[in-house]
């Protein structure tokens, strides 16, 4: 796949952007490729997939392919755009962004449409196309919901950069570790999913998305049903059974 790179080991998928030259910019084919890339792994099913970029995670949109667009070609390419983020966000598995460089414009609507992240101290964030002479659109809509109505107003309206303590308070990323450590922190939350149940992990995805989109009344009645759902597995009983033996041993002298 041009520019995007895919390998899984059953358990884990690892999708990496790989136009490092570009600061991985999602161009037309780049879009294409990790849309394929996500739906690939997904019907390979694995427990959980990080996504990546080398060198940078992903520097935005493709100015040089957008700036020569008409209105037509325009919403083409930014409907491909929602087609690819959408796809991370309907992924089964949990999406782990591994976030080192920078996420700005496109790329920080990739940040934000995976499950969890982790990025490097050094990592840049923010919302530049109001310096292009361009509205923030598509996942962009998610970021009210992330950070909050006067955040999301302050990124989208003046496009400034932010550094990534300042975006981990924002609630734009789970954490933030020194750059040497950006893997093993990775990892570690990788390994913490995989010892979880992937029915709880699978309904609750598929849940929160379903909130995104719900009056509270609404919302409150999917989750009845998803705990319905959860006990048409036998997830609940293994689980619990695992709960109490851990904890009677570490009663045990």
């Amino acid at each position: 796949m041009s520019n995007v790179w895919l390998e899984s080991d059953g358990q884990i998928a690892r999708i990496t952007l790989t136009r490092q030259v570009k600061a991985n910019a999602l161009n037309s084919a780049t879009t294409a490729a990790l849309r394929e890339a996500v739906v690939a792994s997904a019907e390979a099913s694995p427990r959980v997939v990080v996504l990546s970029g080398e060198g940078v995670f992903c520097g935005g949109a493709d100015i040089r392919e957008m700036e020569d667009l008409d209105a037509v070609d325009a919403e083409r390419f930014i409907r491909g755009l929602h087609r690819a983020f959408l796809a991370i966000r309907e992924h089964p598995a949990p999406v782990v962004a591994e976030v080192r460089g920078a996420a700005l414009g496109a790329g920080l609507e990739l940040l934000v449409s995976c499950d969890l992240s982790v990025a490097a101290d050094d990592a840049i964030f923010g919302m530049p196309e109001p310096h292009v002479g361009l509205p923030s659109v598509i996942e962009a809509a998610l970021l009210p919901h992330a950070v909050g109505l006067v955040r999301a107003r302050e990124l989208l309206f003046l496009g400034d950069p932010i550094d990534a303590a300042e975006a981990t308070r924002m609630g734009l990323v789970g954490e933030v570790v020194p750059a040497a450590d950006l893997e093993a922190a990775v990892n570690a939350k990788v390994e913490r999913l995989l010892r979880l149940s992937p029915e709880a992990l699978l309904l609750q995805k598929r849940l929160i998305g379903r909130w995104l989109n719900l009056p509270l009344d609404q919302a409150v009645e999917a989750g009845v049903s998803a705990f319905r759902a959860a006990y048409g597995t036998d997830a609940p009983r293994r689980e619990m059974e695992k709960f109490w033996r851990r904890r009677d041993q570490d009663k045990t002298p």
